[in-house]
């Protein structure tokens, strides 16, 4: 890792918000979730844990998840143990790799909304 200055909560927000049809709600003791879609019809794609440089996010397959993991940038999260659920080490991470994720995990969760909410959304 290059000597950059560390990851911001402000940083991984304005990430998540420039994603297609995103929005964030404050959820679980202050978590900022980032949700696809609307409030009637959404999936979540990343849980950032404000000031403790952890972000929850999706990885494509269990494959990537494990990779992470190894590479001691992620851990698998606790709470949420099935789904390829990771999460990233911000602390451990450049801001490149991390909008990387993002866009990763938006896109992995993307493909699971309704063909109709993908439409609505202009998301296909």
């Amino acid at each position: 890792m290059s000597n950059t200055p560390p990851i911001s909560d402000a940083d991984v927000h304005k990430a998540a918000m420039a994603l297609p049809s995103v929005f964030m709600t404050e959820q679980w003791m202050g978590s900022h979730v980032y949700k696809v879609g609307d409030p009637d019809t959404f999936k979540m794609f990343a849980i950032l844990n404000p000031g403790k440089a952890q972000l929850t996010l999706k990885t494509p397959s269990p494959e990537i998840a494990a990779m992470l993991i190894a590479a001691e940038v992620a851990q698998r999260h606790t709470h949420m143990p099935r789904g390829n659920l990771v999460m990233l080490k911000l602390d451990r991470l450049e801001l490149d790799d991390v909008e990387e994720r993002l866009q990763t995990s938006h896109t992995v969760v993307t493909a699971t909304l309704t063909k109709a909410v993908r439409k609505k959304f202009a998301l296909d």
